[in-house]
């Protein structure tokens, strides 16, 4: 059996302290795998640099995946192209830096396949290739070296993200919804073995709007005009998932909610 701990959205850098000093004990404690995280706002809300998916990786996350920030940070498109534990999307064009998807090797040798996805509703500052389409391609590939395959799908809108859910029930392991912010309560299993949820949450301080400073974030909304976004650094929480996959068939056989508030 496969336990995997799926991390929602790493929003800035008192979250990546946080993750350091908590992570290690989480994976232990719940006898996790392998932990796999969306870092898409890690270092300031908007985006990852190099030095941060250093630190979370050594903090314990195996695998990061990303989004539509991904390309914010300068540093990132070298870093990307080296890196052997960081996605980007893999429905982007060809000759962009980077891989969207990697197999990790368990202590038994057994593969597990992380793909990282993006969708078309709502992003206007990114330009992915239609993610089904490309999908499908992929898991052609994928499968010939394993059926225990995980997906997170960075989508703007949860129908966008439930479709892509019912479109790969049955191909892969588990889908995870990412982008959103929210931790969904739709966590469930659905045909042929696909877990499945729309929301996987963020990590970031509880008492925010995604992360966000709330004060800042409503400043924007009352004057509609542009503010710096500030990340938020009260009590940090982690949110997320934890899946259990037979590595035997490839099938999910069960998703957990997870949300904790992480010591300071």
């Amino acid at each position: 059996m496969i336990k995997i701990l799926f991390i929602g959205e790493i929003i800035g850098i008192p979250s990546v302290k946080a993750i350091k000093r908590n992570l290690k004990k989480i994976i232990t404690e719940n006898k996790i795998d392998v932990c796999i995280a969306n870092a898409d706002g890690a270092s300031d809300g908007y985006g990852l640099l190099a030095d941060t998916a250093y630190q979370l990786n050594n903090a314990g996350i195996d695998v990061i995946t990303s989004g539509d920030y991904i390309f914010n940070k300068k540093d990132i498109k070298e870093f990307l192209s080296k890196s052997g534990f960081i996605l980007r999307p893999y429905n982007l064009p060809k000759d962009t830096p980077g891989r969207g998807y990697l197999f990790y090797q368990m202590q038994n040798g057994t593969q597990l396949a992380i793909i990282s996805l993006l969708g078309r509703t709502n992003f206007n500052k990114i330009f992915p290739n239609d993610p089904f389409f490309t999908v499908d391609k992929l898991l052609e590939k994928v499968k010939e070296v394993t059926n225990n395959i995980v997906v997170d799908f960075h989508g703007g809108t949860t129908s966008e993200i439930q479709s892509m859910q019912w479109y790969l029930a049955g191909k892969v392991s588990f889908v995870a919804g990412t982008h959103l912010r929210v931790l969904t309560s739709d966590n469930r299993i659905i045909e042929d073995g696909t877990a499945v949820i729309t929301g996987t949450g963020f990590c970031g301080g509880h008492y925010s709007v995604s992360g966000l400073s709330p004060e800042t974030e409503i400043k924007k909304i009352k004057t509609g005009q542009f503010v710096y976004s500030k990340v938020s650094d009260e009590k940090i929480t982690i949110q997320g998932t934890i899946v259990e996959i037979d590595e035997t068939t490839g099938k999910a056989t069960s998703i957990e909610l997870f949300n904790k508030l992480l010591e300071e």
